[in-house]
């Protein structure tokens, strides 16, 4: 059961980060492509897809202001301010015209978008997405897939991270049919799809109560008002024999990319 566990927060940060650089590659992107990124959060995946086309011109929107600050702090660190130019952005009101990228691209943020603007307005987002793609321009999301209930442990993963809102309005994760749907709606045909994940899956039992203990006193702070947050207590009196014996699974380490292009019809 160990070999799971990551054994320090650098290293599941490190394999994560491995992910977003895998994707980033397996998009290629050309020389001269216009590139937008949406829901880019830290911009860590903007910084990826950057280095790995070097001659292309990335616009990446967010609309946290936390998020926007340090991603920007990134962005000159590695001195990406020629090739990345950051904007505050509501991707379900995009000001850009009809027509204006080649590529428009994702790395996760799907649930955070659920949480703050709703699940009834990922089909709005998709619709400025594919707006602002110019035909036969390519479209890639990369999402989290909902955890598969498949044995006690996973059935348990799944118990934890319900329990952990009171509220109706939270962060929420897709199946893969869900992304699919939304691409066959929006015209997108299919062109491929590949699974990424990470080698070690769970923080172990003390990482893990440090997490939940950071993320109960955050997470309120990222999230719309209404998305309501058990206490660490709470989580703690429910699943303490559980998290001390297996930890927690780690959402992000099983990603689904799903590349399309935008029909001419």
């Amino acid at each position: 059961m160990n070999s799971i566990f990551y054994e320090s927060d650098k290293e599941r940060w490190d394999e994560i980060d491995k992910v977003k650089q895998k994707v980033a590659k397996y998009l290629k992107i050309p020389k001269g492509a216009t590139v937008l990124d949406v829901l880019v959060g830290e911009g860590d995946f903007t910084r990826a897809v950057a280095k790995s086309s070097k001659h292309s011109y990335v616009i990446a929107g967010e609309i946290l202001a936390s998020d926007i600050k340090e991603a920007k702090r990134r962005i000159e660190r590695d001195k990406l301010k020629e090739s990345v130019e950051l904007l505050k952005m509501d991707v379900t009101r995009m000001a850009f015209a009809k027509d204006s990228f080649d590529y428009v691209v994702n790395f996760t943020g799907w649930e955070d978008f659920t949480a703050i603007s709703g699940e009834e307005l990922i089909n709005t987002a998709f619709n400025e997405m594919v707006r602002v793609l110019k035909t036969n321009g390519i479209l890639a999301v990369t999402f989290i897939p909902a955890l598969e209930s498949r044995d006690e442990v996973s059935r348990k993963d799944t118990d934890l991270q319900e329990y952990m809102y009171k509220s109706s309005k939270r962060p929420k994760f897709f199946h893969e049919n869900f992304f699919l749907k939304m691409f066959e709606k929006h015209e997108i045909k299919l062109l491929r799809k590949n699974v990424l994940e990470t080698p070690k899956s769970r923080l172990r039992p003390p990482d893990a109560k440090k997490f939940l203990e950071w993320g109960c006193k955050n997470y309120k702070s990222f999230y719309a008002p209404d998305v309501e947050m058990r206490s660490y207590e709470e989580i703690l009196r429910k699943f303490r024999k559980f998290i001390e014996r297996y930890g927690i699974r780690e959402k992000r380490s099983k990603f689904i990319v799903l590349i399309g292009k935008k029909s001419t019809i």
